[in-house]
Protein backbone atom coordinates (compact mmCIF):
# COMPACT_ATOMS: atom_id res chain seq x y z
CA UNK A 1 0.00 0.00 0.00
CA UNK A 2 1.25 3.19 -0.88
CA UNK A 3 2.12 6.13 1.72
CA UNK A 4 -0.18 8.47 2.52
CA UNK A 5 0.30 11.44 0.67
CA UNK A 6 1.32 15.14 2.22
CA UNK A 7 -2.02 17.34 2.33
CA UNK A 8 -1.54 20.64 0.41
CA UNK A 9 -0.29 23.43 1.98
CA UNK A 10 -4.14 24.76 2.79
CA UNK A 11 -4.85 21.51 4.49
CA UNK A 12 -1.87 21.54 7.09
CA UNK A 13 -2.22 22.21 10.67
CA UNK A 14 -0.28 26.57 10.97
CA UNK A 15 3.24 26.53 12.00
CA UNK A 16 3.61 27.16 15.78
CA UNK A 17 2.57 25.87 19.45
CA UNK A 18 -0.82 23.83 19.46
CA UNK A 19 -1.85 24.38 23.23
CA UNK A 20 -5.14 23.56 24.04
CA UNK A 21 -7.92 26.33 24.70
CA UNK A 22 -11.11 23.72 26.09
CA UNK A 23 -13.44 25.70 22.96
CA UNK A 24 -15.33 21.87 22.26
CA UNK A 25 -17.84 22.35 24.94
CA UNK A 26 -18.86 25.54 22.55
CA UNK A 27 -21.39 25.10 20.14
CA UNK A 28 -20.32 28.83 17.94
CA UNK A 29 -17.36 31.65 18.19
CA UNK A 30 -20.12 33.44 20.31
CA UNK A 31 -18.91 30.65 23.44
CA UNK A 32 -14.55 30.76 22.47
CA UNK A 33 -13.07 32.47 25.04
CA UNK A 34 -11.51 35.99 24.42
CA UNK A 35 -8.30 36.92 25.60
CA UNK A 36 -7.27 40.55 26.60
CA UNK A 37 -3.59 41.92 26.41
CA UNK A 38 -2.27 44.95 26.50
CA UNK A 39 0.01 46.55 23.61
CA UNK A 40 3.41 46.46 25.34
CA UNK A 41 6.33 45.22 23.89
CA UNK A 42 7.08 41.65 23.27
CA UNK A 43 3.72 40.77 23.73
CA UNK A 44 2.27 39.60 20.19
CA UNK A 45 5.52 37.09 20.79
CA UNK A 46 4.14 35.69 23.84
CA UNK A 47 0.50 34.98 21.66
CA UNK A 48 2.00 33.18 19.36
CA UNK A 49 4.22 31.48 21.47
CA UNK A 50 1.02 30.30 24.33
CA UNK A 51 -2.11 30.57 22.21
CA UNK A 52 -3.42 28.54 19.15
CA UNK A 53 -4.01 29.98 16.04
CA UNK A 54 -7.87 31.07 15.49
CA UNK A 55 -7.83 32.26 19.30
CA UNK A 56 -9.79 35.27 20.25
CA UNK A 57 -7.47 38.00 21.18
CA UNK A 58 -8.73 41.54 22.62
CA UNK A 59 -5.79 44.46 22.25
CA UNK A 60 -6.57 47.46 24.68
CA UNK A 61 -6.13 51.10 23.82
CA UNK A 62 -4.91 53.58 26.57
CA UNK A 63 -3.24 57.18 26.53
CA UNK A 64 -0.16 55.72 27.63
CA UNK A 65 0.44 53.59 24.50
CA UNK A 66 -1.60 55.56 22.26
CA UNK A 67 -3.63 53.57 19.99
CA UNK A 68 -0.98 53.24 16.94
CA UNK A 69 0.45 50.26 19.79
CA UNK A 70 -2.99 49.04 20.05
CA UNK A 71 -3.64 48.99 15.69
CA UNK A 72 0.16 47.89 15.33
CA UNK A 73 -0.16 44.53 17.56
CA UNK A 74 -3.92 43.69 16.32
CA UNK A 75 -2.65 43.69 13.13
CA UNK A 76 0.45 41.40 13.48
CA UNK A 77 -1.89 39.06 15.31
CA UNK A 78 -4.15 39.03 12.42
CA UNK A 79 -1.58 38.29 10.39
CA UNK A 80 -0.67 35.72 12.49
CA UNK A 81 -4.44 34.02 11.71
CA UNK A 82 -5.33 34.81 14.99
CA UNK A 83 -8.76 36.87 15.51
CA UNK A 84 -7.55 39.64 16.83
CA UNK A 85 -9.88 42.78 18.62
CA UNK A 86 -8.49 45.83 18.49
CA UNK A 87 -9.77 48.30 21.47
CA UNK A 88 -11.33 51.63 19.17
CA UNK A 89 -11.16 54.35 22.18
CA UNK A 90 -13.93 57.15 21.29
CA UNK A 91 -12.03 59.99 23.38
CA UNK A 92 -8.45 59.70 20.93
CA UNK A 93 -9.89 59.56 18.13
CA UNK A 94 -9.96 62.91 16.19
CA UNK A 95 -12.59 62.64 13.54
CA UNK A 96 -14.67 60.50 10.99
CA UNK A 97 -11.57 60.55 8.47
CA UNK A 98 -9.67 59.20 11.29
CA UNK A 99 -12.30 56.24 11.84
CA UNK A 100 -12.08 55.84 7.99
CA UNK A 101 -8.49 55.06 7.29
CA UNK A 102 -7.94 53.26 10.62
CA UNK A 103 -11.42 50.82 9.01
CA UNK A 104 -9.32 50.54 5.98
CA UNK A 105 -6.09 49.66 7.74
CA UNK A 106 -7.78 47.02 9.64
CA UNK A 107 -9.86 45.63 7.24
CA UNK A 108 -6.74 44.91 4.67
CA UNK A 109 -4.73 42.92 7.78
CA UNK A 110 -7.44 40.66 8.05
CA UNK A 111 -9.44 42.21 10.80
CA UNK A 112 -12.72 42.10 11.12
CA UNK A 113 -14.03 43.05 14.65
CA UNK A 114 -13.46 45.81 17.14
CA UNK A 115 -14.62 46.84 20.86
CA UNK A 116 -15.45 50.49 21.40
CA UNK A 117 -14.81 52.07 24.66
CA UNK A 118 -14.98 55.78 25.29
CA UNK A 119 -11.55 55.81 26.45
CA UNK A 120 -9.74 57.23 29.52
CA UNK A 121 -8.31 60.42 27.65
CA UNK A 122 -8.86 63.33 29.60
CA UNK A 123 -10.00 65.31 26.83
CA UNK A 124 -11.77 64.04 23.92
CA UNK A 125 -9.21 64.26 20.69
CA UNK A 126 -12.12 64.77 18.77
CA UNK A 127 -16.01 64.67 18.31
CA UNK A 128 -16.61 61.57 20.16
CA UNK A 129 -17.00 62.13 24.30
CA UNK A 130 -18.10 58.57 24.43
CA UNK A 131 -18.74 55.07 22.59
CA UNK A 132 -21.93 55.65 21.36
CA UNK A 133 -21.27 58.89 18.59
CA UNK A 134 -18.32 56.59 17.67
CA UNK A 135 -20.72 53.72 17.07
CA UNK A 136 -23.33 56.04 15.66
CA UNK A 137 -20.05 56.96 13.03
CA UNK A 138 -19.40 53.07 12.54
CA UNK A 139 -22.67 52.38 11.86
CA UNK A 140 -22.97 55.24 9.44
CA UNK A 141 -19.99 54.07 7.75
CA UNK A 142 -21.40 50.41 6.70
CA UNK A 143 -18.33 48.92 7.50
CA UNK A 144 -19.45 45.52 8.16
CA UNK A 145 -17.05 44.79 10.58
CA UNK A 146 -18.47 43.59 13.71
CA UNK A 147 -18.30 45.39 17.01
CA UNK A 148 -18.08 44.68 20.79
CA UNK A 149 -19.10 46.93 23.76
CA UNK A 150 -18.43 47.27 27.52
CA UNK A 151 -21.27 46.76 30.44
CA UNK A 152 -20.61 47.57 34.04
CA UNK A 153 -22.60 44.56 36.26
CA UNK A 154 -21.82 46.37 39.60
CA UNK A 155 -22.43 49.99 38.50
CA UNK A 156 -21.46 52.66 35.98
CA UNK A 157 -18.48 55.01 37.31
CA UNK A 158 -20.78 57.79 36.03
CA UNK A 159 -24.25 56.88 35.98
CA UNK A 160 -27.27 56.00 37.79
CA UNK A 161 -28.37 52.59 37.19
CA UNK A 162 -31.56 53.77 34.85
CA UNK A 163 -29.45 55.85 32.97
CA UNK A 164 -26.68 53.54 32.34
CA UNK A 165 -29.33 51.00 31.50
CA UNK A 166 -30.79 53.30 28.87
CA UNK A 167 -27.49 54.26 27.41
CA UNK A 168 -26.71 50.28 27.28
CA UNK A 169 -29.76 49.84 25.46
CA UNK A 170 -28.80 52.66 22.52
CA UNK A 171 -25.36 51.22 22.07
CA UNK A 172 -26.12 47.62 21.99
CA UNK A 173 -28.22 48.52 18.29
CA UNK A 174 -24.53 48.73 17.06
CA UNK A 175 -23.15 46.11 18.79
CA UNK A 176 -23.24 42.32 18.77
CA UNK A 177 -21.63 41.01 21.72
CA UNK A 178 -20.74 42.79 25.90
CA UNK A 179 -18.21 42.26 27.41
CA UNK A 180 -18.39 42.80 31.29
CA UNK A 181 -16.29 44.59 33.64
CA UNK A 182 -13.91 42.62 35.61
CA UNK A 183 -16.26 40.84 37.97
CA UNK A 184 -15.28 38.12 41.05
CA UNK A 185 -18.86 36.53 41.84
CA UNK A 186 -21.61 35.07 40.26
CA UNK A 187 -25.23 36.06 42.19
CA UNK A 188 -23.91 39.78 41.41
CA UNK A 189 -23.22 39.57 37.79
CA UNK A 190 -26.11 37.05 37.20
CA UNK A 191 -28.63 39.04 38.64
CA UNK A 192 -27.79 41.99 36.40
CA UNK A 193 -27.71 39.86 33.18
CA UNK A 194 -31.38 38.93 34.21
CA UNK A 195 -32.19 42.49 34.30
CA UNK A 196 -30.53 43.13 30.76
CA UNK A 197 -32.60 40.05 29.61
CA UNK A 198 -35.59 41.88 31.37
CA UNK A 199 -34.88 45.34 29.81
CA UNK A 200 -34.72 43.62 26.07
CA UNK A 201 -31.22 43.54 25.31
CA UNK A 202 -30.72 40.11 24.06
CA UNK A 203 -27.13 40.58 23.26
CA UNK A 204 -24.59 37.84 24.35
CA UNK A 205 -22.63 38.72 27.21
CA UNK A 206 -19.31 37.82 28.06
CA UNK A 207 -18.07 37.88 31.58
CA UNK A 208 -15.17 39.69 32.00
CA UNK A 209 -12.95 37.40 34.67
CA UNK A 210 -9.40 38.42 35.39
CA UNK A 211 -6.77 35.66 34.89
CA UNK A 212 -4.33 34.43 37.88
CA UNK A 213 -2.67 37.46 38.74
CA UNK A 214 -0.13 38.65 41.43
CA UNK A 215 -0.11 41.37 43.48
CA UNK A 216 3.17 42.19 42.55
CA UNK A 217 2.55 42.02 38.53
CA UNK A 218 -0.64 43.85 38.55
CA UNK A 219 0.90 46.64 40.21
CA UNK A 220 4.13 46.56 37.89
CA UNK A 221 2.14 46.36 34.74
CA UNK A 222 -0.04 49.06 36.31
CA UNK A 223 2.41 51.85 36.67
CA UNK A 224 3.75 51.01 32.34
CA UNK A 225 0.31 51.49 31.69
CA UNK A 226 -0.77 54.60 33.40
CA UNK A 227 -3.01 53.46 36.35
CA UNK A 228 -0.03 52.79 39.06
CA UNK A 229 -1.83 55.32 41.42
CA UNK A 230 -5.10 54.36 40.80
CA UNK A 231 -4.37 49.96 41.77
CA UNK A 232 -2.57 51.07 44.60
CA UNK A 233 -4.87 52.73 46.40
CA UNK A 234 -7.57 49.93 45.10
CA UNK A 235 -5.55 47.52 46.53
CA UNK A 236 -5.79 49.19 50.36
CA UNK A 237 -8.54 48.76 52.76
CA UNK A 238 -11.41 47.15 52.23
CA UNK A 239 -11.48 47.09 48.37
CA UNK A 240 -12.76 44.88 45.81
CA UNK A 241 -9.43 44.95 43.77
CA UNK A 242 -8.21 43.32 47.53
CA UNK A 243 -10.74 40.92 47.53
CA UNK A 244 -9.73 40.01 44.05
CA UNK A 245 -5.90 39.35 45.11
CA UNK A 246 -7.07 37.61 48.18
CA UNK A 247 -3.61 36.58 49.94
CA UNK A 248 -1.17 37.87 46.88
CA UNK A 249 -2.92 36.16 44.09
CA UNK A 250 -6.35 35.65 42.34
CA UNK A 251 -7.97 32.10 41.01
CA UNK A 252 -10.66 32.10 38.80
CA UNK A 253 -11.44 28.50 39.02
CA UNK A 254 -14.35 28.78 41.39
CA UNK A 255 -15.94 31.56 39.32
CA UNK A 256 -15.42 29.71 35.98
CA UNK A 257 -17.18 26.61 37.66
CA UNK A 258 -20.18 28.60 38.61
CA UNK A 259 -20.74 30.60 35.46
CA UNK A 260 -20.55 27.31 33.17
CA UNK A 261 -23.13 25.83 35.93
CA UNK A 262 -25.45 28.82 35.30
CA UNK A 263 -25.08 28.71 31.59
CA UNK A 264 -26.29 25.51 31.57
CA UNK A 265 -29.19 25.98 34.14
CA UNK A 266 -30.12 29.00 32.97
CA UNK A 267 -29.79 29.03 28.89
CA UNK A 268 -31.58 32.09 28.13
CA UNK A 269 -29.36 34.56 29.68
CA UNK A 270 -27.06 33.51 26.93
CA UNK A 271 -24.15 33.83 28.25
CA UNK A 272 -21.31 33.78 26.09
CA UNK A 273 -17.90 32.65 26.50
CA UNK A 274 -15.62 34.43 28.85
CA UNK A 275 -13.40 37.37 28.36
CA UNK A 276 -10.20 36.95 30.28
CA UNK A 277 -7.86 39.60 31.38
CA UNK A 278 -4.69 38.55 31.16
CA UNK A 279 -2.43 41.51 32.63
CA UNK A 280 -0.20 39.98 29.77
CA UNK A 281 0.24 36.68 31.50
CA UNK A 282 -0.61 34.97 28.67
CA UNK A 283 0.68 31.44 29.83
CA UNK A 284 -1.03 31.69 33.39
CA UNK A 285 -4.07 32.91 31.62
CA UNK A 286 -4.49 29.57 28.88
CA UNK A 287 -3.92 27.07 31.48
CA UNK A 288 -6.80 28.71 34.06
CA UNK A 289 -8.98 27.98 30.87
CA UNK A 290 -7.51 24.98 30.13
CA UNK A 291 -8.67 23.84 33.72
CA UNK A 292 -12.13 24.60 33.55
Amino acid sequence: MSPPSTPPPDQRRPAGPQHSVPQERAAGPEQATQFEVIPLRGIADEVIAQLPRGARITVTASPAQGLPATIEVACTLAAQGFHAIPHLAARMLRGPGEVEELLERLSAAGVREVFVIAGDAPQPAGPYPGALPLLETLTAAGSGVQIGIGAHPEGHPFLETAEALQLLRRKAEHASSLVTQMCFEAPPLLEWVRSVREAGISLPVRPGIAAPVSTARLLRIGARIGVGRSLRLLTEGDSGVRHLLGRGTWDPAPLFSQLDAAAVAEPELALAGPHVYTFNAVRAARECVAAR
